[in-house]
């Protein structure tokens, strides 16, 4: 019994391990800022930077998305929550992702006026 159920179990293991995103690339850099290298530390234990500069969210939608990784193993103190919330928030807030895209926007503009 024990040799039948031993490898599904290794497998099983293996494949939740294998589909976690590993940090393999450095990503996209974290901006300046009195949070940065604490914010670098918990966040890209799992995965890189990207998976932070990417997103756009108000700093409640940041304090849900801490909460989220906390269940997930990351390790965020209390004394340091309003730190990250404010850094997160400044750099990664929804005007800064409208600010991105209303570029993009202007950038496609021009680009498809010169075709």
């Amino acid at each position: 019994m024990f040799q039948r159920v031993c490898p599904a179990i290794f497998l099983f293991a293996s494949i939740i391990l294998a589909s976690a995103q590993a940090p393999s690339a450095p990503g996209k850099p974290l901006p300046p800022g009195p949070a940065q290298a604490k914010v670098k530390a918990a966040c890209t234990q799992c995965h890189n930077a990207t998976r932070i500069t990417e997103q756009h969210m108000t700093r409640q939608q940041w304090s849900d998305q801490l909460e989220k990784m906390e269940g997930l193993g990351a390790v965020i103190p209390d004394a340091d929550r309003n730190a990250f919330l404010n850094y997160l928030t400044k750099n990664f807030g929804p005007e800064k992702g409208a600010a991105k895209d209303a570029a993009k926007t202007a950038g496609k503009k021009s680009g498809s006026a010169a075709d």
